[in-house]
């Protein structure tokens, strides 16, 4: 387990400190939590393969991924970043492949957990809405 990576329990007030999700109330941060899956991956890890379908989106607690399209390397993302949102709420490919650079911890979430979040939770869907952009996937459609 990564050393840096916040203790069981407190992943919320992590969350709510670091990253695209820090709008949310703890209330909204708790039920997130809640609803994923703690995983520890090792170095090397592939996350996501790109152009394939999404089944799951990922929340950074600990350790760094880099993104790949096609055979570029073009970011690196690490605690707080959301990664594997844009196929989900848009019904897309996976646009990129993610791997794991160093040992990491993240949360799971599934599509349909996500998909029951967002309509719960409004907030989140603003908040998935803008790393969409940020991650290049523009303007998300509904």
């Amino acid at each position: 387990m990564a050393s840096d990576a916040p203790k069981p329990g407190s992943e919320a007030r992590f969350l709510r400190d670091s990253g695209p999700l820090g709008d949310l109330t703890d209330r909204e941060l708790r039920r997130i939590v809640d609803s994923a899956s703690r995983v520890t991956l090792p170095a090397h890890w592939s996350l996501i393969q790109e152009q394939t379908p999404g089944d799951a989106c990922y929340i950074l607690l600990s350790g760094t991924v880099a993104v790949f399209v096609g055979a570029e390397r073009v970011a690196e993302l690490g605690p707080g970043d959301v990664v594997g949102e844009v196929a989900l709420r848009q019904g897309r490919l996976r646009s990129a492949t993610v791997s794991t650079v160093e040992p990491v911890e993240l949360l799971h979430i599934d599509g349909t957990d996500l998909d029951k979040l967002v309509r719960e939770l409004p907030a989140l869907q603003r908040a998935i809405d803008a790393t969409a952009v940020e991650h290049g996937a523009g303007t998300p459609e509904r």
